[in-house]
């Protein structure tokens, strides 16, 4: 076990923290109508396929800012239309040219493309009043598949909430919604600055900081599950930097059985969560 320090939060420390609710932005403005669609949304910020899209819809329609659908199509969509509607979204009826440029040259639209909304992070003082546990810190990754993934073994384990370090990691992408099979919708997520001063104020709220690496001292099979942890990964390729594994109270590895020495961050994160899980319902 590492040496704990102690230091309060404060909100300061990120000037990154939005003050607006979880989850997708509110409708602004919203309207129905044919306009030509862009070439791309801002920021590339869509999703297309009929299966990701209905996925989307039934977890947050609200998330939708608008709906392109292929002409002659409509009727096939109807109810998809309904709900991007229902929700505050503008339903834009397209080309098929128009929607093959719109998800590139590689991308099958399927006749339906949707246009999502900026994510709104939740404050990271408003996340730790739910006292999640476990947390998860994300430090480094940077696939926005793998996020998705993570979030979705989250969900799934229990958890409800994640910290996105803001640098050198990914954000709530429409690839990782997409990858989260909806699990996005049901979690808290907030975003910190530094993560070395961040873990310090988890310490200070009660949570002891566990760094997943290969080379831990300590297995995932001998940690107290008892205590209110806060779980963090690292990035892909160099998993948890060392300076934030000075400021964790244990350096946690998954034991191997084969040759290959180390798991993909996201099922690193499933094995340990759902363990976790198995253990405190024996407690």
């Amino acid at each position: 076990m590492r040496n704990r320090g102690r230091r309060r939060f404060n909100s300061a420390q990120d000037s990154s923290i939005p003050r607006t609710p979880n989850g997708p932005r509110p409708p602004q403005g919203a309207r129905h109508g044919g306009a030509r669609p862009p070439r791309r949304e801002a920021h590339g910020e869509i999703i297309f396929g009929v299966e990701p899209i209905r996925e989307l819809i039934g977890a947050s329609a609200a998330a939708i800012q608008t709906l392109y659908v292929k002409s002659g199509a409509y009727e096939r969509f109807g109810g998809e239309i309904e709900a991007v509607r229902a929700a505050g979204g503008r339903v834009v009826k397209a080309e098929d040219a128009d929607l093959a440029r719109m998800a590139g040259s590689e991308g099958r639209h399927q006749g339906i493309i949707a246009a999502i909304r900026e994510y709104a992070y939740a404050p990271l003082e408003e996340l730790l009043e739910q006292k999640p546990d476990p947390l998860l810190i994300v430090d480094g990754v940077t696939d926005p598949r793998n996020l998705g993934a993570i979030m979705r073994s989250a969900e799934c384990a229990g958890a409800r909430g994640l910290v996105l370090a803001r640098d050198r990691t990914t954000g709530v992408t429409p690839a990782a919604v997409k990858a989260s099979a909806g699990a996005w919708v049901h979690l808290k997520i907030a975003r910190c600055g530094n993560v070395a001063q961040t873990l310090e104020a988890l310490k200070a709220e009660g949570y002891w900081i566990v760094a997943l690496a290969p080379n831990g001292d300590t297995s995932l099979y001998e940690l107290d599950a008892s205590r209110r942890l806060a779980i963090v990964l690292g990035a892909e390729d160099r998993g948890v930097r060392e300076i934030v594994k000075s400021h964790a109270d244990f350096v946690v590895s998954i034991p191997m059985r084969g040759r290959v020495a180390s798991l993909n961050v996201s099922v690193a994160a499933a094995v340990a969560l759902f363990e976790l899980a198995r253990r405190r319902e024996q407690q």
